[in-house]
């Protein structure tokens, strides 16, 4: 019997915050306490079999005996080099141009092909997220896209120098990405929160009314600007770059990345002293961070949704818009590129 110890183990069991070591350390000190470890067992409701193997770590391996232990489940079925192939698998059809992806059943078959293993589906998912890998959205690229132009033109500092006027510096050059999406009465059927098992219907219109929003964005500062019209041509394209030009700052000058879109040209831009524009890369819209605000106004505000006219189609988007721009960091997060960063 140890009754200093046993008041150091309980007040080292009051600080504990895992359940399982405080109860450990409750129990070896009760025994230096004096009490029998049947008593301890009842007392702590446990088992006698878990006082006896506690104790007995205690005394060969002092507190560091009572820690939880690792647990490190079943071996894999496939061995690293097995695990390394199936990886290597997964990434080339992530990489392939022929488009398509794989399922939890493509995976079980090719496991079961190469390996000679069977894996249950419910374990296929398992597996993957311990090599690595995880279901998310992916973002579209265009079949006949250039990865070296898009290489090049992510050297977006020399391209600026090349493109703006020389005696700028280029901290006074402000860097927006600007596009045109079209909203209106078709608009697609989204996810929605339904009773598990069921088959919601939601409203989809076949009217063919349609407003197109012209849209910019500016990371570094968080500023936008925006045109609804009825249609797209070189008149509107110029109306939203005159915008532009006004939200730009005295002494400072904007660069506009544009897609080929017929109406982006660049004398759209010519009685514009302060606005020069850049082209993307052909076949490259992933480069242009506003599809992916297209992509968010479209699941959290425009999607299954019934327009009257295109009156209702300008009131909405304008909300739309206006609820994104309205948390600046959001756009600043969603928006920012390291490439378009010129000092």
């Amino acid at each position: 019997m140890n009754k200093e110890l046993s008041k150091h183990l309980l007040s080292l069991s009051r600080k504990e915050s895992n359940s399982r070591k405080r109860i450990r350390l409750l129990a070896v000190s009760f025994f230096y306490a004096g009490e029998n470890r049947t008593n301890i067992a009842k007392r702590l409701n446990i088992a006698r079999a878990s006082v006896n193997k506690w104790v007995t770590n205690y005394l060969a391996e002092g507190i560091a005996g009572l820690d939880n232990k690792v647990i490190r489940g079943r071996p894999s079925r496939l061995s690293p080099k097995q695990q390394e192939q199936l990886s290597q698998y997964i990434k080339d059809s992530v990489a392939s141009r022929e488009g398509g992806r794989l399922t939890g059943e493509d995976i079980t078959s090719y496991i079961l092909s190469e390996f000679q293993v069977q894996y249950h589906p419910d374990h296929i998912y398992r597996l993957l997220k311990k090599l690595g890998f995880s279901w998310i959205t992916s973002r579209s690229k265009h079949p006949k896209h250039s990865q070296e132009a898009q290489a090049a033109f992510k050297k977006f500092q020399l391209e600026t120098i090349l493109h703006t006027p020389g005696h700028l510096p280029l901290e006074r050059i402000d860097v927006w990405f600007q596009d045109e999406a079209r909203f209106g009465q078709q608009n697609p059927t989204t996810h929605i929160w339904a009773p598990t098992g069921s088959r919601p219907r939601v409203v989809k219109q076949q009217q063919f009314e349609y407003g197109y929003l012209f849209g910019a964005i500016c990371p570094a500062n968080g500023k936008t600007e925006a045109l609804i019209s009825p249609f797209v041509n070189k008149d509107a394209m110029m109306q939203h770059l005159r915008q532009i030009s006004n939200a730009t700052e005295a002494g400072r000058h904007a660069v506009v990345i544009i897609d080929g879109a017929g109406w982006h040209t660049y004398d759209t831009a010519a009685e514009l002293k302060n606005v020069t524009l850049v082209k993307l890369p052909p076949y490259s819209p992933e480069l242009n961070p506003i599809e992916q605000v297209w992509s968010w106004l479209r699941q959290h505000c425009l999607s299954n949704r019934v327009f009257a006219g295109y009156e209702e189609i300008v009131d909405e988007v304008s909300k739309a818009w206006n609820h994104f721009i309205s948390v600046p960091e959001r756009l600043k997060k969603m928006c920012n590129r390291e490439w378009i960063k010129l000092t």
